[in-house]
Formats: C-alpha cells, sequence, structure tokens
C-alpha cells in the first residue's frame, strides 16, 4: 500500500470518529455535547460558507441546498464540518474540470489547477485541514500541473462521492 494512502485512511478515520461524536474538544457547538455540532448547526455553518463562496463552481455546479447527513440521526460534527463540506464540494468540482480537460484542453485544465491550488491559501484549509506532509500541494496539485493526474484521480475517486452523487454522475 502505498504510504500516501495509508496517511489518508488515518485521516479519514480520525474525521470518521469525529463525525460521529467520538471526538471531544470543546469548540463552540451546542452545550451539553462537549462543544460538538449537530447536523442542525453545522448544516448551518455550511450554509453560511456557500453564501459567501470566495470561489466559482465549475461545469455549471450550483451547490447543494444542505449537507449530508450521518447515517445516525444522534451523530455530532465538529466545528468547522459544514464549512468542510463547501470546500470539499467546491474541489470536487474544480478536479472534476481538471481531470475532464486533461487531455483535451490542457489550458483549460491548467487555469483550473490554478484555481485549485488558491485552496491552500484559505484560512478553512489551513485551521482544520490536516496536510502536514503536503500532499494536496505537492501530490494533487504539484503533480497535476507535472501532467500526472493520478494522485487527483484517486482523490477524486475517493473524497467525491457526495458530489458525484448530487451530479449524477457514475462512481
Amino acid at each position: 500500500m502505498k504510504p500516501w494512502i495509508r496517511c489518508r485512511i488515518v485521516v479519514l478515520t480520525a474525521a470518521m470518529l469525529l463525525l460521529s461524536g467520538c471526538g471531544a474538544a470543546s469548540n463552540g457547538g451546542a452545550s451539553g455535547n462537549g462543544g460538538m455540532l449537530t447536523w442542525q448547526q453545522a448544516n448551518e455553518e455550511y450554509k453560511a460558507t456557500v453564501e459567501d463562496f470566495p470561489f466559482a463552481l465549475m461545469n455549471g455546479d450550483q451547490f447543494p441546498a444542505n449537507m449530508p447527513k450521518a447515517q445516525t440521526a444522534s451523530s455530532l460534527y465538529a466545528k468547522g464540518n459544514g464549512e468542510g463540506q463547501a470546500y470539499s464540494y467546491w474541489q470536487c468540482s474544480v478536479e472534476r474540470n481538471i481531470l475532464e480537460n486533461s487531455q483535451t484542453d490542457t489550458e483549460t485544465a491548467r487555469k483550473s489547477l490554478k484555481q485549485l491550488r488558491r485552496l491552500l491559501d484559505t484560512d478553512w484549509f489551513k485551521n482544520y485541514y490536516e496536510d502536514k506532509d503536503g500532499i494536496v500541494e505537492n501530490d494533487v496539485i504539484g503533480k497535476s500541473e507535472l501532467g500526472d493526474y493520478s494522485t487527483m484521480r484517486d482523490f477524486y475517486n475517493t473524497d467525491c462521492a457526495w458530489y458525484r452523487q448530487e451530479n449524477g454522475l457514475a462512481q
């Protein structure tokens, strides 16, 4: 197994634990739940983020009215999760545009890569996205800028299920 895949699994597992309410960091959520947010509170965070989102979606995409719900109604969400859903949706929209144009319209793909690179400078990415090894910058974006889209395609395939479902795209 490639090291970045192992790292990805660890990060996703930790995120799932936080989403299911196993984390206990106090971060301004509702009282009585260890500072975690309910779905309604996280969804309000999502809605506030998409209302004033700093970047345009691509492919004619629109943000869904609500973020997805966890499978259990009692799940709690870490602060920043609603905002993260918006950024992830945007990232998937941009990655789709890059991947679809990488072989046929390299100029469009190049311009979209510049847009994706803007993610690295956002407060959300700096405050909430765990990327100590620089995988997003170096392996997803950097390799793609050199013409190797394999890591981006892997990320798109693993991280963009909600985006693909909302846009009627095949798995």
